[in-house]
């Protein structure tokens, strides 16, 4: 697909080739306007199977030109949705409604979205163009419509060159793209997405998400992805739906589900992170006071809208807001003193496993700035963790 395709002219190379990251869209945030309308809109959508209910009572807007990424674990429901919208299930109660119109009874073809699977679905025995080509035909387009649109949708993806290929004589980056190609032939006002890049090694799929960013953006078509690779929809996306059991647990912007998730779900879903379950001793002026344990200084952070003295909570704490020394912080507002019991070594950062004196672990990162092969901090070494009030989430579920 997409940039999976970062290879030359061989159709095995797994080389990849260079990409334009598009262009920043620091103030697109139509969720935002009351006068915007979505163009996607799932009203109170329901679906079951059977006795299992797969997605309960769902509502969502989807605004055009969105990156929109439906993220979850197996079986939570994303899939379902996704389905739903492109025609292929229908929902057991609600509506699904799409640039003002109510489709929940059209046929998948009589639906302005296009989806890309993914298994690819190209037909062995047709070359590219053709498989591009492939639904235009099927809805009748002259055939110099067809030539024009699938020449177009060639050029977009850097498929030019592989025009009378059949789907076997290319590698799986370059028929990924076949596939998104035929998607975007269409010209669909929505392209709907089912684990794109699942079959991609980790480098050709770095790649290949920048590269669909690229697409979406110069086609200006609103993108919905299913997926559960975490990274993958923080890379790629306007907003996320992070979803449980058929439910949305929270709808936000990437970095507001990174630095302020609503529940320890989605806290833990998201990222790496450290959650240390305490009780609320007091409030001042905004700041918690909390105590997590015998033999441990209270932790202070920023106290959320709600909470009250003698509350249960957890403090989500990422490990790159730790600071880890061999040296006591001469002032800080938090620290804490335990033992190294494991290290990870990832080039450019190391991960330390702190064990405290209740035997909780707490994960710090540290950058390896030098070329020294010997780390500063190793196993069983006697370290200290700081970190500030407002780096910490306080969560009450």
């Amino acid at each position: 697909m997409t940039g999976a395709a970062a290879q030359s002219s061989s159709p095995t190379s797994t080389q990849p080739r260079a990409v334009r990251t598009p262009a920043p869209q620091s103030n697109f945030a139509p969720w935002k306007d009351p006068s915007k309308a979505p163009i996607v809109r799932f009203e109170n959508v329901v679906k079951q199977f059977g006795d299992f209910v797969a997605v309960k009572d769902c509502t969502l807007d989807i605004y055009e030109r969105e990156f929109f990424a439906l993220l979850g674990p197996s079986g939570c429901g994303k899939t379902t949705l996704l389905r739903m919208l492109a025609g292929f299930e229908k929902p057991t109660s609600g509506r699904i409604i799409v640039a003002g119109q109510d489709i929940t009874d059209l046929a998948p073809y009589e639906r302005p979205v296009n989806m890309m699977f993914q298994s690819y679905a190209l037909f062995p025995h047709m070359t590219v163009e053709q498989n591009i080509g492939f639904g235009l035909k099927q809805e009748g387009f002259p055939k110099d419509q067809i030539a024009a649109r699938v020449e177009e949708a060639m050029a977009m993806l850097e498929l030019g060159r592989f025009g009378k290929r059949k789907p076997h004589q290319l590698s799986g980056g370059q028929q990924q793209r076949v596939a998104l190609a035929r998607a975007i032939a269409k010209k669909p006002r929505i392209v709907l997405l089912d684990e794109p890049l699942g079959a991609l090694d980790k480098r050709l799929r770095q790649t290949a998400q920048f590269e669909l960013m690229g697409i979406q953006e110069r086609t200006g078509t609103t993108f919905i992805i299913v997926t559960h690779d975490q990274e993958e929809a923080m890379t790629v996306s306007s907003r996320i739906a992070v979803m449980d059991h058929g439910e949305f647990v929270q709808i936000a912007t990437p970095g507001d589900i990174y630095e302020a998730p609503n529940s320890r779900y989605t806290a833990n879903f998201i990222g790496d992170v450290n959650l240390l379950e305490g009780k609320v001793v007091k409030i001042d002026g905004g700041i918690a006071e909390i105590d997590w344990g015998p033999g441990l200084a209270r932790f202070k952070a920023t106290a959320p809208d709600g909470c009250v003295g003698d509350q249960a909570v957890w403090l989500a704490l990422r490990p790159e807001k730790i600071q880890i020394d061999r040296d006591k912080p001469s002032d800080a507002s938090n620290a804490v003193q335990g033992k190294v019991v494991d290290v990870g070594y990832l080039g450019s950062i190391s991960h330390y496993h702190v064990e405290l004196s209740n035997g909780q672990r707490v994960k710090a990162l540290r950058t390896n700035s030098s070329r020294l092969v010997d780390r500063p901090i190793s196993w069983e070494d006697t370290v200290w963790l700081e970190w500030p009030p407002e780096t910490g989430i306080v969560l009450t579920r």
